[in-house]
């Protein structure tokens, strides 16, 4: 990633939540469970559980029973 696209992604970003100190909070949140996990030095593996977290999340606001016989 290049400084320029870190600046537009935190604008973007920043701007899609409200503002900039959210973004920032978010993001010390994140890295500190990734810390925790001991995730913070294994950047595929982290990446691989943000998308399964996320994936999960979604998951769990389906209605599976509508897709049941």
């Amino acid at each position: 990633m290049t400084a320029e696209h870190y600046i537009r992604e935190k604008e973007r970003l920043s701007q899609a939540m409200n503002g900039q100190d959210r973004l920032m909070e978010a993001v010390e949140d994140i890295t500190e469970t990734l810390k925790k996990h001991n995730l913070d030095g294994m950047t595929e593996t982290a990446f691989d559980v943000m998308c399964f977290s996320l994936e999960t999340v979604h998951l769990g606001k389906l209605n599976l029973s509508q897709f049941l016989p």
